[in-house]
Protein backbone atom coordinates (compact mmCIF):
# COMPACT_ATOMS: atom_id res chain seq x y z
CA UNK A 1 0.00 0.00 0.00
CA UNK A 2 1.33 3.42 -0.57
CA UNK A 3 1.11 6.57 1.12
CA UNK A 4 1.87 9.90 1.17
CA UNK A 5 3.53 11.59 3.71
CA UNK A 6 0.89 13.27 5.35
CA UNK A 7 -0.97 9.69 5.18
CA UNK A 8 2.29 8.41 6.97
CA UNK A 9 2.77 10.80 9.49
CA UNK A 10 -1.21 10.29 10.94
CA UNK A 11 -0.79 6.56 10.60
CA UNK A 12 2.69 7.15 12.37
CA UNK A 13 1.36 9.53 14.99
CA UNK A 14 -2.00 7.54 16.19
CA UNK A 15 0.45 4.34 16.28
CA UNK A 16 2.67 6.27 18.56
CA UNK A 17 -0.23 7.42 20.59
CA UNK A 18 -1.71 4.33 21.18
CA UNK A 19 1.52 3.00 22.42
CA UNK A 20 1.59 0.45 19.38
CA UNK A 21 5.28 -1.21 18.42
CA UNK A 22 7.68 -3.62 18.10
CA UNK A 23 10.42 -4.02 20.16
CA UNK A 24 14.04 -5.86 19.26
CA UNK A 25 17.46 -6.35 19.50
CA UNK A 26 20.55 -6.40 16.78
CA UNK A 27 20.14 -9.92 16.96
CA UNK A 28 16.50 -9.93 15.88
CA UNK A 29 17.17 -7.35 13.01
CA UNK A 30 18.41 -9.65 10.84
CA UNK A 31 15.73 -12.48 8.81
CA UNK A 32 13.11 -9.94 7.33
CA UNK A 33 12.63 -9.56 3.91
CA UNK A 34 10.10 -7.82 1.67
CA UNK A 35 6.38 -7.24 2.87
CA UNK A 36 7.66 -8.26 6.19
CA UNK A 37 8.10 -12.00 5.47
CA UNK A 38 10.24 -13.77 7.32
CA UNK A 39 13.38 -14.93 4.98
CA UNK A 40 17.41 -15.78 5.49
CA UNK A 41 18.14 -13.66 2.65
CA UNK A 42 18.19 -10.71 4.88
CA UNK A 43 20.85 -10.39 7.09
CA UNK A 44 23.14 -7.45 9.16
CA UNK A 45 26.20 -8.98 7.83
CA UNK A 46 28.75 -6.87 6.44
CA UNK A 47 26.80 -3.54 7.67
CA UNK A 48 27.49 -0.35 6.87
CA UNK A 49 25.46 3.43 7.93
CA UNK A 50 23.98 4.55 4.76
CA UNK A 51 22.37 7.86 6.11
CA UNK A 52 22.22 9.45 9.67
CA UNK A 53 20.05 12.18 11.37
CA UNK A 54 19.23 13.34 14.58
CA UNK A 55 15.93 13.86 16.22
CA UNK A 56 16.91 16.43 19.65
CA UNK A 57 19.79 14.08 20.89
CA UNK A 58 18.79 10.86 19.63
CA UNK A 59 20.70 9.86 16.52
CA UNK A 60 19.51 7.99 13.80
CA UNK A 61 21.03 5.79 11.55
CA UNK A 62 19.68 3.73 8.06
CA UNK A 63 22.28 0.65 8.06
CA UNK A 64 22.76 -1.61 5.03
CA UNK A 65 23.93 -5.18 5.16
CA UNK A 66 26.28 -5.08 1.45
CA UNK A 67 26.35 -8.44 1.47
CA UNK A 68 22.30 -9.32 1.37
CA UNK A 69 21.06 -6.03 0.22
CA UNK A 70 18.75 -5.51 3.25
CA UNK A 71 18.36 -2.20 5.42
CA UNK A 72 17.35 -1.42 8.45
CA UNK A 73 17.13 1.45 10.99
CA UNK A 74 18.77 1.86 14.18
CA UNK A 75 18.55 4.63 16.73
CA UNK A 76 21.24 5.67 19.81
CA UNK A 77 21.33 7.77 22.65
CA UNK A 78 17.80 7.30 22.94
CA UNK A 79 15.67 6.52 26.11
CA UNK A 80 12.94 3.94 26.99
CA UNK A 81 9.59 4.97 24.62
CA UNK A 82 12.00 5.92 21.78
CA UNK A 83 10.72 4.51 18.34
CA UNK A 84 12.43 3.80 15.27
CA UNK A 85 11.18 2.69 12.04
CA UNK A 86 11.84 2.80 8.24
CA UNK A 87 10.20 3.40 4.90
CA UNK A 88 10.60 2.74 1.45
CA UNK A 89 9.88 3.67 -1.63
CA UNK A 90 10.42 2.49 -5.31
CA UNK A 91 9.82 5.76 -7.18
CA UNK A 92 12.71 8.14 -5.04
CA UNK A 93 10.74 8.96 -2.04
CA UNK A 94 7.63 10.35 -4.00
CA UNK A 95 5.22 7.64 -2.23
CA UNK A 96 6.63 5.33 0.32
CA UNK A 97 5.27 1.82 2.30
CA UNK A 98 5.97 2.87 6.16
CA UNK A 99 6.16 2.94 8.88
CA UNK A 100 7.74 -0.55 8.47
CA UNK A 101 9.75 -2.39 11.67
CA UNK A 102 8.61 -0.18 14.14
CA UNK A 103 10.42 -0.31 17.44
CA UNK A 104 10.56 0.85 20.61
CA UNK A 105 13.34 1.61 22.79
CA UNK A 106 12.36 -0.72 26.02
CA UNK A 107 15.17 -0.48 28.44
CA UNK A 108 19.23 1.24 27.45
CA UNK A 109 19.46 3.60 24.80
CA UNK A 110 19.18 1.88 21.50
CA UNK A 111 17.16 -0.25 19.27
CA UNK A 112 17.14 -1.98 15.50
CA UNK A 113 14.35 -2.72 13.21
CA UNK A 114 14.07 -5.78 11.38
CA UNK A 115 15.95 -5.61 8.11
CA UNK A 116 14.23 -5.19 4.76
CA UNK A 117 14.75 -6.45 1.01
CA UNK A 118 15.72 -2.72 -0.45
CA UNK A 119 16.61 -4.14 -3.99
CA UNK A 120 14.45 -1.81 -6.46
CA UNK A 121 13.67 0.38 -3.43
CA UNK A 122 15.08 3.60 -1.64
CA UNK A 123 14.80 3.62 2.12
CA UNK A 124 14.96 5.68 5.42
CA UNK A 125 14.92 5.67 8.79
CA UNK A 126 13.00 7.44 10.96
CA UNK A 127 12.50 7.98 14.83
CA UNK A 128 10.20 9.79 17.07
CA UNK A 129 11.48 11.19 20.42
CA UNK A 130 8.60 10.02 22.88
CA UNK A 131 9.70 13.33 25.54
CA UNK A 132 9.42 15.68 22.83
CA UNK A 133 6.78 14.20 20.41
CA UNK A 134 9.53 14.98 17.44
CA UNK A 135 9.67 13.12 14.72
CA UNK A 136 12.63 13.04 12.35
CA UNK A 137 14.16 11.15 9.03
CA UNK A 138 17.31 10.13 7.66
CA UNK A 139 18.12 11.01 3.92
CA UNK A 140 16.86 8.66 1.22
CA UNK A 141 19.58 5.46 0.46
Amino acid sequence: MRFTKRAVVLTAGVALLAGIGLTGTAAQAAGTATGGAAAAACSTSSAVTKRTGSVDSIRIELRYSTSSRCAWGRIYSADPGDKVWVDRSSNGGGTWTGPMGMTTVQSGSDTYTPAYDDAGYVMRACAWNDTTGTTRCTGWY
